[in-house]
């Protein structure tokens, strides 16, 4: 074998490098230059001096960088400026794209020309075909009787033969326009098998590499029991480079037509999204029973943000819908409560600053809009000091804030938060914190109803110091490969009692809850409006066993201890001794693939579980599984509750998946939602079909079933 290099070569090479590859992206990928050298091996390897003509004949390899040309036969006529490859031509490029043909001749400065037995099959495994190909520009390529699939075929497939791969188009004429980044098809077939399913007399898509293109995205199909039939067919808008939006009308048989639209924006210092949907339906009764005369519907959820300076920034998130049961019924969500909120924010280092308005809107039966508070404006501040004198640091917290509502309390506050604290480390390994704070605030509030149902209107103060003293002991045992560590710890808060007339009305602290996650926290509510009365102790011990990589154990038990007998935080005292509260703790656990977690609250007298969280999941090859069990008893705050969620999935063979959900309540033993589906995969098409079952009744909103498919398929969705 001979290996020489030609000038000629490198137009040659350049000139089926631009025929084979199809797009201008690809083209420059391919990488092909001036300045590369060409080596060309063959069996046999002449040049015709008198006609001018270069002739490679038997195996012929031509090599440009990284790129690699394969023939049986390569012959470039220069008078003639014509390029003929034959047998088995094959162009290899370090994308990973593999390009074939029978026969190639070009011509016209080689610009123009024939290939025969065109085929591309690209980096993803997708392959075009036709019989012929014909370059009628420099951007556009048109084929003759081609097929697309990205589905898995041989190498010696045929278009026409039997081995068909499980779904490809078909086409008497398919034009490339590598400009437009578009493939455009004209009497086109969608065939699954072989078979045909579909015909179109035009149908198009952008090219496997192109940008983001305008049009249809994957149509679903669902069965409800309350919409009836459900057909979405979104359509996507590429608007300009930094803006999209997608239009999406849902058609349903018993509620006419749902129109849903989504607007996304980039600018230079941020985001926009904006989502909304509108609808127009006979109208309904609170009952949910059909009236005369139709209304108008819908939601609208958008939000974002834009950053102002190195450290200020600015946004929204507006949540609202036209009635309580909307988002529910037509499937937008299942929210009790919409949030929105407007704000600008400072953050710098440790320290940040937050002003922000709030509005809400309750969606539960008997929520009184009236009674709904409107907070604005509302204003957050930290400030944390560097580490000065034996590494103590300074903190400031502020909070200010107006209420207002149309019936209810309305209250106008500051609050003030000042500590310090400071840390040190004994010789022997013990570590303790010492630290002061002082909360001071001022309410002017107004239709405030006391204990005794008077009203007060007024301004009410308060100022509470606080003394904090933490300790902890962490020890550590290596054994082997694994390491053993417990730490116990305690901690106490010297403050006063009577810290919450009824003067001041809460409005941010209604829920709380007594968990391992706050027993060692100073300030174990949510909001402001209420602080943890008198002193108190709180001790436990936590450890954790690290087997190994995706192996440990993780345990914590603890307990409080009310100093002043005067608790105001529920759950820290009960039982025949009032001072001691309830034990809390968690154990966690992790053994790839299972991963375990429990809390929980036990009474001090007898044990008894009056909290349990349970969470659990396992994922492996074939088979995962996910579970939620949560268990309150005797909660002054939050309702007896007995709850299971699990989900779980089967791979029952490398396309088939079969996967289930259900959520139960176990107090009143009645299932809230149920699902299943299985989906097909494979690596050009994915089918999701889902069947659910939804058992909440709520005005319109009835028990409901809905059935639903998807399908996907690759490079056309």
């Amino acid at each position: 074998m001979r290996a020489t290099r030609y000038s000629v070569c490198l137009s040659l090479l350049s000139a089926l490098a631009c025929w084979l590859v199809p797009t201008v992206a690809a083209q420059a990928a391919l990488g092909v230059q001036d300045d590369q050298p060409i080596l060309m091996q063959a069996d046999k390897l002449g040049y015709d001096s008198k006609n001018k003509v270069v002739v490679a004949i038997g195996n012929v390899e031509v090599f440009q960088g990284d790129t690699i040309l394969l023939a049986d036969r390569i012959a470039y006529y220069q008078d003639q400026d014509v390029v003929r490859a034959r047998g088995n031509v094959t162009l290899l490029e370090d994308t990973g794209t593999v390009y074939f043909a029978r026969e190639v001749e070009l011509k016209d400065q080689l610009k123009r020309g024939v290939v025969q037995n065109f085929r591309i099959r690209l980096v993803d495994n997708s392959l075009f075909a036709a019989r012929e190909a014909a370059r009628v520009s420099d951007t556009r390529t048109k084929l003759k009787k081609a097929v697309y699939s990205a589905c898995k075929v041989c190498e010696s497939y045929d278009p026409d033969s039997d081995n068909a791969p499980l779904w490809q188009i078909k086409a008497n004429k398919v034009t490339i326009d590598e400009e437009e980044e578009k493939v455009t098809y004209r009497d086109a077939y969608m065939e699954v098998y072989g078979l045909p399913v579909a015909y179109t007399p035009y149908f198009s898509h952008p090219t496997p590499n192109a940008s983001r293109k305008s049009g249809i995205l994957t149509p679903e199909y669902s069965q409800n029991s309350q919409l009836g039939t459900v057909v979405q067919v979104p359509y996507y808008w590429n608007i300009a480079p930094d803006k999209d939006a997608t239009i999406t009308p849902h058609l349903t048989s018993e509620e006419g037509l749902v129109m849903e639209g989504e607007y996304r924006q980039l600018t230079d210092n941020g985001a926009y999204k904006i989502n909304g949907s509108v609808t127009y339906p006979r109208k309904r009764d609170e009952a949910g029973l059909v009236t005369s005369g139709h209304e108008l519907r819908g939601h609208i959820f958008a939000n974002g943000n834009s950053r102002i300076s190195q450290n200020w920034s600015w946004g929204f998130d507006v949540n609202r819908t036209t009635d309580d049961t909307y988002l529910r019924r037509y499937r937008f969500g299942s929210q009790d409560t919409l949030t929105s909120r407007v704000f600008a924010e400072r953050l710098q280092g440790r320290d940040y600053i937050t002003a922000q308005g709030l509005s809400f809107q309750g969606l539960e039966i008997d929520d009184d809009p009236d009674t709904i508070p409107l907070v604005l404006p509302n204003v957050m501040a930290h400030f944390e000091s560097r580490p000065m004198w034996k590494g103590s640091r300074f903190v400031f917290d502020a909070d200010t804030g107006v209420i207002t509502r149309e019936v209810g309390a309305q209250s106008r506050r500051a609050t003030l938060n000042t500590a310090w604290s400071v840390p040190f480390v004994t010789k022997g390994g013990h570590v303790f914190e010492a630290g002061a704070a002082l909360r001071s605030d001022v309410y002017s509030v107004s239709d405030v109803t006391r204990l005794d149902g008077s009203e007060f209107d007024g301004t009410e103060t308060r100022f509470v110091p606080q003394g904090i003293m933490k300790w902890k002991y962490p020890m550590i045992k290596q054994l082997g490969t694994s390491s053993i560590i417990v730490e116990p710890l305690a901690e106490m808060v010297i403050s006063s009692n009577g810290n919450n007339p009824d003067t001041i009305p809460n409005e941010d602290s209604l829920n709380p809850e007594f968990s391992d996650i706050n027993l060692f926290t100073p300030k174990r509510f949510a909001g402001v409006d209420r602080i943890e009365n008198g002193s108190r102790a709180m001790y436990g011990v936590r450890g954790q066993w690290q087997i190994r990589q995706g192996r440990n154990v993780d345990v914590m038990l603890g307990q409080n201890y009310s100093l002043s007998g005067d608790p105001i935080f529920p759950l820290t005292a009960s039982g025949s001794e009032p001072d001691l509260s309830d034990y809390v703790g968690r154990v966690g656990v992790q053994v790839d693939p299972v991963q375990m977690s429990y809390r929980f609250r036990l009474d001090h007298d007898d044990l008894g579980v009056r909290r349990s969280e349970l969470r659990g999941s396992y994922s492996g090859e074939r088979f995962g599984a996910h579970v939620d069990y949560i268990y309150i008893d005797d909660d002054p705050f939050l309702e007896n509750e007995r709850e299971i969620i699990a989900a779980g999935s089967v791979r029952l063979s490398p396309e088939w998946t079969f996967n289930a959900a259900g959520q139960r309540d176990l107090v009143e033993d009645r299932a809230i939602s149920a699902s299943t589906g299985l989906t097909y995969q494979n690596e050009c098409i994915t089918v999701q079909s889902l069947l659910a079952r939804e058992f909440t009744r709520d005005r319109d909103i009835e028990p409901n079933t809905s059935f639903s498919v998807r399908l996907l398929l690759k490079n056309l969705n």
